[in-house]
Order: structure tokens, then sequence, then C-alpha cells
């Protein structure tokens, strides 16, 4: 089970977000890798199943990252 934002520190918060940043850089550097594999593929249901997942790993880390600013920003706001 995840660890919710509330029960992190602020500096665990600050490297979550930096580890968060780092994967979300490494995603758009496989995107290219993912574009060529794609256009190379036939099968339609096996190209939608790959874009699905990789689409769910950035919504992932795309929601955590928010979820990881906004706890910082309330903190703050406290």
């Amino acid at each position: 089970m995840a660890v919710q934002c509330v029960d992190l520190s602020d500096d665990e918060l600050w490297r979550a977000i930096a580890q968060n940043t780092e994967a979300m850089s490494e995603l758009l550097f496989q995107r290219a890798e993912l574009d060529a594999e794609l256009s190379s593929m036939t099968d339609p249901t096996q190209r939608s199943e790959l874009m699905t997942t990789y689409a769910g790993t950035v919504n992932k880390f795309e929601s955590e990252y928010r979820n990881y600013a906004a706890e910082l920003l309330r903190r703050c706001a406290a």
C-alpha cells in the first residue's frame, strides 16, 4: 500500500517529487522508443494495450506529483 502524503516529512516529500520528476523524464525519453515500436506493430489491439499501459504509468506519476505538491502547499499555508 502506498504511503499517504500526510505521513511523509517535508524532506521525504521533496525527495519523492525529485524521484517522480526523474521517472517522468525517463518516460519522456522512452516515448521515442515507444513510438518506433508502435509504428512497427501491425496488431491494433497490441498497440492499444501498449499505449494504455504507457498512459497509465504517466498518469500515475502525474497524480503522485500533484499529491506531493498539494501536501507541501497545504503545509506552507498552515
